[in-house]
């Protein structure tokens, strides 16, 4: 398992970090939509291998509509939420009821109901770390010209691969006290610590590096450490809810997308308030 998940990173760390450091955040903002396209697809198949009847089937409109947002927010920077949603829900709804009177199905409601929240829950939470990459202030490392996004995206991903990875290891070796055994057996306390530790460190060091102040730098890996885990937790009890291990299983030794950007989509929205707030945005 582990060689496995290390041969996986091998090669999506440097797909992701040539998405992050192309010039102006838009193969970002496209593979962002790319991966929430395919967690939306996850998301939906989960569904139909639900243990109740009638299975919900999250309509389709939905979850491709939010899978766009990403990359349509980068696109059109004045394009805001309630404006999207609004003509996508009506389509979605004719959809929906054009199919119960053809059909005479009665999942009108969940579907509209799963459609919504896999949208909001995926596209949307995804649509921050192209508002964060979306920086286009000039910036260096070392002598290599880049973008002040770029750099915030990096360290987001820093704080996240670290901490993921001292949780993972230090659980292994010394984890003993069980977290949430009901949602997610092999999460350890002692895995919870190290994972926030090393978010805090991280963000601390490579937040100052980047011009924050140590307190607000504290504060964003502190709000890393905590969200990340939370958001891990989140999707293991929406797991649980379906009665599936794993909702897809693209990327080997780690399941599917939706599996291992959950810390993200709860993390990015943290880093790029942060950034707003300390003044350190657009």
């Amino acid at each position: 398992m582990l060689r496995t998940r290390v041969l996986t990173a091998i090669i999506g760390i440097p797909l992701m970090l040539t998405a992050i450091f192309a010039p102006g955040g838009g193969l970002f903002a496209f593979a962002l939509s790319l991966l929430a396209l395919t967690a939306s697809l996850e998301y939906r198949r989960a569904y139909s291998q639900a243990d109740w009847f009638p299975k919900p089937r999250p309509s389709l409109i939905l979850l491709l509509a939010g899978a766009g947002m990403p990359f349509l927010f980068w696109a059109f920077p004045r394009l805001t939420l309630a404006t999207y949603l609004l003509p996508t829900l009506a389509a979605a709804l004719l959809m929906e009821l054009a199919r119960a009177w053809r059909a005479g199905s009665s999942s009108v409601a969940p579907n509209i109901g799963y459609g919504i929240f896999g949208m909001l829950y995926i596209g949307w939470l995804f649509s921050f770390g192209a508002f964060l990459r979306s920086d286009l202030t000039p910036a260096t490392i070392g002598r290599w010209q880049v973008e002040q996004g770029a750099l915030w995206t990096l360290w987001l991903f820093a704080m996240l691969w670290l901490g993921d990875s001292g949780a993972y290891f230090v659980g292994k070796s010394i984890g003993r006290h069980k977290i949430a055994p009901l949602l997610s057996p092999a999460k350890t306390f002692e895995g919870f610590v190290a994972n926030l530790i090393l978010c805090v460190l991280v963000g601390w060091q490579g937040g100052v590096g980047l011009g924050l102040s140590s307190s607000w730098a504290i504060v964003a890996g502190v709000g890393v450490g905590v969200l990340g885990q939370l958001g891990d937790l989140f999707e293991s009890a929406l797991k649980r809810s379906i009665g599936v291990k794993d909702v897809g299983g693209i990327l080997p030794g780690h399941g599917g997308v939706l599996d291992r950007f959950d810390s993200f989509l709860f993390s990015a929205p943290w880093i790029w308030g942060v950034v707003q707030v300390a003044g350190q945005g657009n």
